[in-house]
């Protein structure tokens, strides 16, 4: 089964909330949105340096990267969502709507997709485990860096069995005002969750090229068996 990037599927059923503010968001785009699309929120009320919380509601099945006054986000299941932004007593609101197409990426009028071209990845392994249910949080980055600080590495998490495939797709560029000035790394996150007991296959596909490993899980501790020291590297290696 394949899931765009995040982690579980929930319900995309939305109400009202009394969280969205009065001003209106910045937004690259409010309707007509696939799922999986990249799109970029400001909050132009407030200072690029200002301290800013970003929420989403139903806050499930979505990937945000905030930098400064902005923030892009990813929704993962078709629906409604409300967007908002917090800096002390300012507040801002948006509703936007995604629809049940998946996105692919290509031209996306002044943003863009940076391939990963002779980039190489870098994952770092922890455990999440709540209630007795446990599985693996998954933290990556480029080593290159790329135009716009609120850049994002774009992925696709396969799922088949005791098989789980990221396919790394590029790196995102928010357009015009949009972007925030610089160039960082472009990072992600996403997890494993619940995993069951015994012997997985792990597979990331970066630039074309297939990095084929392994891990045990046995009661709370992953042990992961991965022969690459470039192009794809993960650490720990051990999770207790």
């Amino acid at each position: 089964m394949a899931v765009t990037v995040l982690i579980l599927v929930f319900s995309s059923c939305i109400k009202d909330d009394d969280r969205v503010g009065n001003t209106n968001l910045d937004a690259s785009k409010t309707s007509g949105i696939k799922k999986g699309e990249p799109i970029t929120f400001r909050f132009s009320e407030v200072p690029d340096g200002s301290n800013i919380k970003w929420e989403v509601i139903p806050d499930k099945s979505i990937q945000i990267n905030a930098v400064g006054n902005t923030a892009t986000i990813l929704f993962n299941m078709a629906g409604l969502y409300n967007v908002s932004a917090s800096s002390g007593q300012l507040k801002a609101g948006i509703k936007v709507s995604v629809q049940d197409s998946i996105y692919t990426p290509g031209g996306t009028g002044s943003s863009a997709i940076d391939a990963l071209k002779g980039d190489m990845v870098s994952f770092i392994i922890s455990k999440i485990d709540s209630m007795g249910i446990n599985g693996l949080m998954l933290s990556f980055s480029t080593n290159k860096k790329y135009p716009c600080l609120n850049n994002l590495l774009l992925f696709d998490l396969i799922t088949n069995g005791s098989v789980y495939k990221i396919n790394l797709k590029g790196v995102f560029k928010p357009g015009g005002e949009f972007c925030t000035p610089g160039e960082d790394k472009a990072k992600a996150v996403t997890s494993l969750y619940p995993v069951s007991e015994g012997n997985h296959v792990f597979e990331v596909v970066l630039d074309g090229i297939t990095y084929t490993g392994s891990f045990v899980k046995s009661g709370t501790k992953y042990t992961f068996a991965w022969p690459y020291t470039n192009g794809v590297t993960i650490s720990p290696l051990v999770i207790n």
